[in-house]
Parts: C-alpha cells; structure tokens; sequence
C-alpha cells in the first residue's frame, strides 16, 4: 500500500511538531478552525458591493455544498478512516471529536464554493480567492493535525464534481446566467 505510506509521510512532515514554531500553530488553529468567518465576510462585502448578480453563485455554491456534504457524510458511513491522532500519529494541536477522517469535509466545502464562483465567467477573481482560502484551510488542516493530506485531495475532488453537478442543476432549473447589463 504505497498510497497509504507516502500520505503517512506527506501528513508527518506538514503536521507541526512540538517544536514548531508557536505562529505556525497559531496561524494553522486560525485557519482550520475560524476560516469561516473569513469567508462570511468576504460574501457579505460581495453581497453588498452587487446584491443582484452575485445571487445565483451563492446559490450554486450553497447546493454544491450540500452535494459535497452529502457525498462526505455517505463516504464515512461506509468508510470510517480514524483521524491521524486516534492513531498516534503526529500532534494534534486542536481538539476534535472522533469522526471520520475521510473525507475532509472542510475542503469539499470550501473548494465546492470556490468552484461555484469559478464557473462563472465574472466571477472568476471572487473563486480564485475563494480558492485560495480553501487551500489555506485545506494545509491548516493537516498542520494541525486532524487530517490526512489525502482526506483533504479526496475532499477537494468532491467539492469541484459538486460544484458541477450544482451548477449544472442550476442552469437546468433557471436558465443560463443572464449577461450582465442584460
């Protein structure tokens, strides 16, 4: 099982040790634990910068999260992968009830809204920033110590195919994205 072992290994060197400096920890329990209120601000600076158009990718990204939770939630059922500390593994710098750690359903929902924001044409600097906070959450989780690095690849491939599968629903329910100024 080589997979296995080398996400063991790419988990033991981002997982930050006893020694690691205290901002490195500081700034991964920000990240994996309050990232959301970075997010909401940001939707809401958006919202009320353009309340109209911006509307339907909220939307989109809403149901792209409930597809990818959903998606996560079923995977664990039949796939309870203990989380890296519940092996021993690493040092866990935040606490955590026992879940399953396969898939990270913090990158599935990040990343589905990210590419929620992606898949529109004018909204493609929103997603990439977007993007670029679900990576930052994505890597504070394994620095802190409550996923594998694969939990959080497998978790980023779910977000982008709910992402999809949302914005497809909603093109299909609504009509394609009206242009703007139209």
């Amino acid at each position: 099982m080589a997979m296995w072992s080398l996400d063991r290994q790419l988990f033991l060197l981002l997982n930050a040790d006893a020694d690691a400096h205290e901002w490195v920890v500081e700034a991964g329990h920000l990240l994996a634990v309050h990232a959301h209120w970075f997010l909401l601000a940001l939707l809401l600076g958006l919202a009320l910068h353009r309340w109209r158009p911006v509307v339907r990718p909220v939307l989109v990204g809403l149901l792209a999260i409930a597809i990818g939770s959903l998606a996560c939630e079923l995977i664990a059922m039949v796939w309870d992968r203990p989380r890296p500390f519940e092996n021993g593994l690493g040092f866990p710098h935040v606490m955590h009830v026992g879940s399953p750690s396969f898939p990270s359903s913090h990158a599935t929902a990040y990343v589905a809204l990210a590419c929620s924001f992606l898949l529109v044409a004018r909204y493609r600097a929103v997603g990439a920033v977007l993007l670029a906070l679900a990576g930052l959450v994505s890597i504070a989780r394994v620095v802190v110590g409550v996923h594998y690095p694969l939990d959080i690849a497998v978790g980023v491939a779910i977000g982008c195919m709910a992402a999809i599968a949302a914005h497809a629903a909603i093109k299909r329910l609504a009509g394609p994205q009206p242009e703007p100024g139209a």
